[in-house]
């Protein structure tokens, strides 16, 4: 019998997409792209003490003497590859042993990596369960379960994972069709089938304008919600498109200056399959017109049907009632908001006409790609809105909206420091392929002032983002803190964030940023009316983190009014948890017991919180650190916020729990590198 030499190893998978295709169109070019990969690939292996063991010609089998190893070099690869000439390569990783007889490398393991690097697609790192379960600890490492699959020769479903880190495309399960068994097979298709005719049913109105059967006649103040479209069809359609479709429609719309108003997404959507009147509908969001109607699969097609009703006289201006094709998709929003317009008799200027018949893109899946990022992006799922966006831009690298998108979900991450810088890159990104877009004016002038403390230039960009598009509720509200902060003109910052809470009346965030700012302006009844209004807004459906927001909030409201029942009440809501969010939450409580004169209890719970979580926000320490009197560490805090350009920062100059250090040398040192004095 043949000797054999066996050891456990990290084995790594390498496959250039869509190679033979290549090099069939461009044989120079595929010839560099081979020399971009190997040199790459060789140089990696060295530095991660690797080896390569098989070279396929478009792709290799490599190991590695451990996970951790594996993982680094093939992101080293990946980010190697994304430069010029760039490589579409797909790696895949498993744990396991591996032998060798004379010149052949075997084992069970080496199977499975193999099938494993077959679910890839370009630009993504795929790994199973045993690898996953040695890089959970490493906080470099980003990755997400993208479910169980049963591959061809491999006796048990295997959990797959996905590595999140920048850069990186996490394929979407559906998507992914490797060497699986038949039976997974035709799951994916069956389910694909669903998701295409689901796609359909949001092209219609590309012929909107050929059967307009409506009355002329508008008599309104020319404002209009649109609702989400219904799905009365017997099979589900996901609501990502239809609600996609939906927010693509108000974007059109708030662009056009001579409309009063258009309601934002987040206040129309709470509105999905309600029992109540259109009437009631358009009192709660003071608007004089409403769009509604209904999406239905019918005879292997999507039928749309929606009409426009001036709800005053109940009478119906403009309807249609077609089916359509998917590769319409991307024209309905243009379509369908130009028939408003007409109907509404609003005037539209030669630059809105344009934009009104602009697209972003004209490749189908790229923006449908785009449309389910947005859709987790309200969700606040940031890695999901990141992988779809990141896909809808290598379906379209010149697609402006997605790079917009990409810079929302950097621009609130989790670690400034980090995560902003990239933000800004895609902000500028979307603005030099279309700079008159509000959506990434209104991005890059966020994060001008929240980590920049560029308040020239972030003022400059929300002016014309509001400009552009009157009724970008989010461009007025972060118009209104540059205003709040940088500026003594307080009431326009306050029409500002007003003018948000009447474009979007039922956005929690825009009603409590109004209540925030109330309390900043010193107007602490205001305050107070606002955030009970806000809680009332959405009672039942409204999270928990969110209450506790609203409960502190109130807190120092009352504190600011010395009422300190009142105040006690709301700090007393406040929980113990070990989330950070939770615990953050305690160190307002432990705000509230020193301003209130029980500094030993407040002593106490602040030092139990921060030996936990020493790393919290530091302007929240702070604040407990003034209330307690210890003036230098609490500048100790406000600096270390500055350093990691903690979001709360830019408040400090109109936050008033600061005023007894206001005039401080340290304080006014901190205010002149805000650019704040």
């Amino acid at each position: 019998m043949q000797e054999q030499n066996r050891q456990l190893a990290a084995i790594l998978f390498t496959d250039i997409v869509g190679y033979t295709a290549m090099m069939q169109k461009d044989e120079q070019n595929a010839l560099a792209v081979t020399r971009h990969y190997v040199a790459t690939l060789k140089q990696s292996a060295e530095t991660f003490h690797g080896r390569i063991l098989n070279d396929y010609g478009d792709g290799t089998l490599c190991c590695f003497p451990s996970a951790t190893e594996a993982v680094r070099a093939a992101v080293q690869i990946q980010q190697q590859l994304q430069k010029e000439p760039k490589v579409p390569l797909r790696i895949g990783i498993h744990v396991g042993e591996l032998f060798f007889e004379e010149n052949k490398v075997m084992g069970d393991s080496v199977n499975v990596a193999s099938r494993i690097q077959s679910l890839a697609c370009a630009n993504s790192i795929l790994f199973s369960k045993e690898v996953f379960d040695k890089l959970k600890n490493q906080p470099e490492s980003k990755s997400v379960s993208l479910g169980k699959f049963e591959f061809k020769n491999v006796d048990e479903p295997l959990e797959i994972f996905a590595l999140a880190n920048e850069g990186l495309v996490v394929p979407r399960k559906e998507d992914l069709s490797g060497k699986l068994k038949e039976i997974q097979k035709r799951y994916a298709r069956r389910k694909w089938i669903i998701v295409t005719s689901v796609l359909v049913l949001s092209i219609a109105a590309f012929f909107i304008y050929k059967n307009i059967s409506g009355i002329r006649g508008f008599t309104g103040d020319k404002s209009i919600a649109v609702l989400p479209f219904e799905n009365t069809g017997t099979d589900s359609i996901e609501e990502y498109i239809s609600d996609g479709i939906t927010q693509d429609i108000i974007n059109k719309l708030s662009k056009i200056s001579s409309l009063k108003k258009v309601t934002g997404w987040f206040s129309v959507r709470s509105f999905r399959a309600t029992t109540r009147t259109l009437k009631q509908i358009a009192d709660e969001l003071g608007v004089a017109a409403i769009l509604k109607g209904t999406m239905q699969k019918h005879e292997g097609k999507t039928r749309i049907i929606a009409e426009l009703i001036e709800v005053s006289t109940n009478k119906r201006l403009w309807g249609f009632d077609f089916e359509y094709e998917s590769k319409d998709i991307a024209s309905i929003q243009s379509n369908v908001a130009g028939e408003i317009v007409t109907y509404l008799k609003a005037d539209v200027t030669p630059a809105e006409k344009i934009n009104l018949s602009k697209h972003q893109t004209e490749n189908v899946d790229a923006y449908k790609f785009y449309l389910k990022g947005r859709g987790y992006w309200n969700m606040t799922r940031l890695d999901s809105a990141r992988a779809n966006y990141s896909k809808a831009i290598q379906l379209d690298p010149n697609y402006a909206l997605a790079y917009a998108g990409l810079a929302d979900t950097y621009a609130i991450g989790r670690s400034p420091l980090d995560d902003v810088p990239i933000a800004k890159f895609y902000a500028a990104k979307a603005l030099s392929l279309d700079s008159t877009l509000s959506e990434a004016l209104t991005t890059m002038g966020f994060i001008q002032q929240i980590f920049d403390y560029d308040w020239l230039n972030a003022k400059k960009n929300l002016r014309t983002a509001v400009n552009l598009d009157p009724n970008n509720y989010a461009a007025h509200m972060y118009y209104g803190l540059v205003l709040m902060h940088s500026t003594p003109d307080k009431e326009q910052a306050l029409r500002e964030f007003k003018k948000a809470v009447d474009l979007n009346p039922l956005s929690s965030y825009a009603n409590w940023l109004l209540s925030r700012n109330y309390y900043f302006a010193g107007k602490y009844d205001l305050a107070i009316d606002q955030l009970k209004k806000t809680v009332l807004i959405q009672p039942k459906t409204l999270p928990s983190t969110q209450r506790y927001t609203y409960a502190w909030s109130l807190g120092l409201v009352y504190l600011k009014k010395h009422d300190y029942s009142q105040a006690k009440d709301y700090f007393d809501q406040l929980p113990e948890g070990d989330a950070i969010q939770l615990d953050n939450y305690q160190v307002m409580q432990s705000y509230g017991y020193a301003v209130m004169g029980e500094k030993a209890k407040a002593i106490t719970l602040l030092e139990k919180t921060l030996k936990k979580y020493p790393n919290l926000d530091h302007y929240r320490n702070s604040q407990v650190y003034v209330a307690l009197g210890n003036f230098d560490e609490a500048m100790n805090q406000l600096e270390l916020g500055y350093t990691y350009r903690e979001t709360h920062m830019f408040w400090i100059k109109v936050d008033p729990e600061f005023d007894p250090i206001r005039n401080a040398p340290r304080f006014k040192a901190l205010l002149k590198k805000m650019n704040l004095e």
